[in-house]
């Protein structure tokens, strides 16, 4: 079982603070925590700062006049425990206006 915990995840509808999402083995999405729930270690545990969301077509990133909020839930995908779904991580976001930056960047991390 792998976990990961961000600053923020974004299920698709909601950004939840420093929360844990946890896969099985095989990919598939086990949970989604609560907020903070982060905060509790476990084994296999990595921390990002950023915002991990499901995954999306990058080269959108690039083209974005919305606010992060806006262009999150604009592309509909969202955390689903019966499927696997690739995870991606936006790096350099104001987190205290979870808004995008100049250096704003997202990268695939599961």
């Amino acid at each position: 079982m792998k976990h990961f915990v961000a600053n923020y995840v974004f299920d698709g509808r909601n950004f939840i603070k420093n929360c844990r999402l946890s896969f099985d083995d095989n990919g598939h999405l086990i949970s989604i925590g609560t907020e903070n729930s982060g905060f509790e270690e476990k084994e296999r545990m990595i921390f990002h700062n950023g915002i991990i969301c499901p995954h999306f077509d990058t080269d959108i990133l690039k083209e974005n006049k919305l606010s992060l909020r806006d262009f999150l839930l604009s592309f509909g995908s969202k955390f689903d425990d019966s499927t696997m779904l690739p995870v991606v991580l936006l790096e350099n976001v104001d987190l205290q206006t979870l808004n995008f930056t100049n250096e704003t960047i997202a990268k695939e991390i599961y």
